[in-house]
């Protein structure tokens, strides 16, 4: 793969995002557990009717939220959030539907939860995950029927875990976790460490049962004068924005849906109206594609001062570094169609896919950056194109970081991309020979902008 300009700014190429992530809550395995061993279970932390209640208050039927401690049986104390506890005297504690309780503290390498319920009316959701972020890709629900089960996290050793109460309160009875006090899954740089984080559309649907159940639900198309209940995405074609391409978003009890509908070709290039990818793809006009929502993967380029510096690894869409090729005058100064603090590339990241992508409890943990636009982090110079520092939380590559050996991106194969089905639903090119597509860089070049291939 290589790293080279595009000519011009104007193609719809596909999209790879990077953001930093705060990882201050890591603690020294050392520093956080230590002492001498007090049970014949050390590496545990037991919770039973008089013993590491969360919710102390007194019985309270609404329930309580905020924050407790527990202790293990080495002595040490974890702080747990939690939400809609109950504080009843006959079991450890109630949850009522819908809340929960997730450590703060980490606890390194967990191996197991073992639950005991003293009722089969709730189910039970149980994340977990290295960095205190959960998906739906990493949880295991166990059915109200059951009265006691174990979870042993898929064997990952997690740092981190959520329990949630579905479908009605949950009396837990007693409870246990153990963990082998040894961080197993350590965020690294370089690349060679993923986490998970927002969920996006990403693979096609097939499933012939599933795919009626979303027709019925998607209710009538769209046209160019009425998008009925389906959102245009905005498109251009010949240079101005047409309403011929729209998706609708779907949720059933468990997972979200993207519907994706087109009465014209989306273009390559926004000045023109030929010249698409989307039936290369094998995506035609005036059909319905579905596309789930599916959990994020994230390459861990670098840690640093507690912040993780994280890269899509994989081409999540298909997005106009800029629609117009027109110089334009902001506050008094020239501004080129490769300038990215004024493209379209930097405000659909930080509004639309930052919105689409994360939960509000995700958003809290994602740190605003001041991203490097300068001539240096080009790649060349001089650069009369290089523009100011910018403050996002979601930002593209620069020239310099994606050829970086620190982040694990100096050789070609290291940058190679595949692209989601979704991604190719919106047109990105992608290359026969080996299934992989070209992704924008956010550093300009002459008059134009850098991509990877």
């Amino acid at each position: 793969m290589n790293v080279k300009r595009r000519n011009f700014v104007f193609g719809t190429m596909c999209l790879l995002s990077v953001l930093t992530l705060p990882v201050t809550l890591f603690g020294n395995k050392t520093e956080l557990f230590n002492g001498i061993l007090a049970s014949e279970n050390p590496y545990s932390i037991v919770f039973e009717t008089s013993k590491n209640k969360l919710a102390v208050g007194a019985f309270n039927p609404t329930g309580y939220s905020g924050s407790g401690v527990a202790t293990t049986e080495l002595g040490n104390e974890v702080a747990f959030d939690y939400s809609l506890l109950i504080n009843p005297t006959s079991n450890w504690q109630t949850i009522l539907e819908g809340g929960f309780f997730t450590n703060i503290n980490p606890i390194h390498g967990m191996e197991q939860i073992t639950i005991n319920k003293s009722d089969t009316t709730a189910s039970v959701k149980v994340y977990w995950s290295n960095i205190s972020i959960f998906s739906e890709g990493q949880c295991e629900v166990f059915a109200a029927a059951t009265d006691s089960f174990t979870c042993t996290f898929d064997e990952y050793k997690p740092n981190y875990i959520k329990v949630v109460a579905i479908g009605a309160s949950l009396n837990i009875e007693n409870m246990e976790i153990e963990f082998s006090c040894s961080d197993e899954n350590p965020l690294e740089g370089g690349g060679s460490k993923t986490v998970l984080m927002g969920m996006y559309p990403q693979s096609m649907v097939t499933d012939a049962t599933l795919l009626s159940t979303l027709n019925s639900a998607r209710g009538t198309l769209p046209t160019s004068s009425n998008s009925q209940s389906w959102t245009s995405y905005g498109y251009y074609i010949s240079g101005s924005v047409s309403s011929y391409m729209w998706y609708i978003d779907i949720r059933d009890e468990t997972d979200g849906y993207r519907g994706v509908y087109f009465t014209s070709y989306r273009p390559y290039y926004t000045t023109t109206s030929s010249d698409t990818y989307q039936d290369d793809n094998g995506y035609n006009t005036s059909s319905v594609y579905w596309f789930k929502y599916e959990p994020i993967t994230w390459r861990v380029l670098d840690v640093q001062s507690n912040r993780a510096f994280l890269m899509a690894d994989l081409v999540l869409d298909s997005q106009d570094y800029h629609y117009s090729t027109s110089e334009r005058t902001i506050g008094g100064s020239t501004v080129y169609a490769n300038n990215y603090k004024e493209s379209h590339i930097l405000s659909w990241l930080n509004d639309n896919f930052y919105n689409t992508a994360f939960t509000a409890a995700e958003k809290a943990r994602i740190q605003t950056t001041t991203v490097d636009n300068s001539v240096a982090s080009t790649g060349y110079d001089p650069n009369a194109y290089a523009c100011a520092n910018t403050s996002d939380k979601v930002f593209l590559l620069s020239y310099a970081e994606a050829t970086s050996a620190t982040y694990g991106l100096s050789t070609d194969a290291s940058r190679q991309l595949q692209p989601s089905a979704y991604a190719q639903s919106q047109g990105v090119y992608t290359y026969t020979s080996n299934g992989n597509s070209n992704w924008w860089l956010r550093s300009p070049y002459s008059d134009g902008a850098n991509r990877a291939r």
